[in-house]
C-alpha cells in the first residue's frame, strides 16, 4: 500500500510538473489548465491503479502545477527569458519542489501524504475557479 501511495504521488509530482511548465509556455488560464492536469492524473492513475489512489497525489499535483507555471510567467516576463530556457527552467524548478515536497514525507511528515489533504487541493481549485470567472467578469465590462 505504502509503495502505491508513494507510486501515485510521483506520478502527481511528474505531470503536475509538465503540465504547469507547459501551462505557463502557453500563458493559459490557471484554473483551466489545473482542471486538465488533474483530468489527465486521474486517467493515468485510475488506469494504473484504482481511483482512491489518485486522492493521495491531489495537493502535490496542483502545488506543483501551480509552480511550474507561475514560475514559467515570472522568468519570461519579469526576467526576460527565452520562451524555452523560461520554460525548462521552470519545469527543472518544479521538479526540485516536487523532490522537496517528497522529502518532507521522507523525514516523517506524514500528514502530507494523508487523503485529508484533498481538501486542500480542491479548495484551491475552487479559488482559482472563482478567481478564473473575476477576472473573466471584469474584462468583458
Amino acid at each position: 500500500m505504502l509503495a502505491t501511495v508513494l507510486g501515485a504521488i510521483i506520478v502527481a509530482i511528474l505531470i503536475g510538473a509538465v503540465g504547469g511548465a507547459i501551462n505557463g509556455r502557453l500563458k493559459g488560464e490557471l484554473s483551466l489548465g489545473a482542471i486538465l492536469v488533474v483530468g489527465v492524473y486521474f486517467l493515468v492513475v485510475t488506469f494504473l491503479e484504482s481511483s482512491s489512489i489518485a486522492l493521495f497525489g491531489m495537493l502535490p499535483l496542483v502545488l506543483i502545477f501551480l509552480f511550474g507555471s507561475l514560475t514559467t510567467h515570472y522568468l519570461e516576463a519579469r526576467v526576460g527569458l527565452r520562451p524555452l530556457f523560461s520554460t525548462l527552467a521552470a519545469l527543472g524548478s518544479a521538479l526540485l519542489a516536487g523532490f522537496l515536497y517528497l522529502m518532507l514525507i521522507r523525514f516523517g511528515s506524514w500528514a502530507l501524504a494523508d487523503t485529508s489533504t484533498v481538501w486542500i487541493a480542491l479548495g484551491i481549485l475552487v479559488y482559482l475557479i472563482i478567481s478564473s470567472i473575476r477576472k473573466w467578469t471584469r474584462s468583458t465590462k
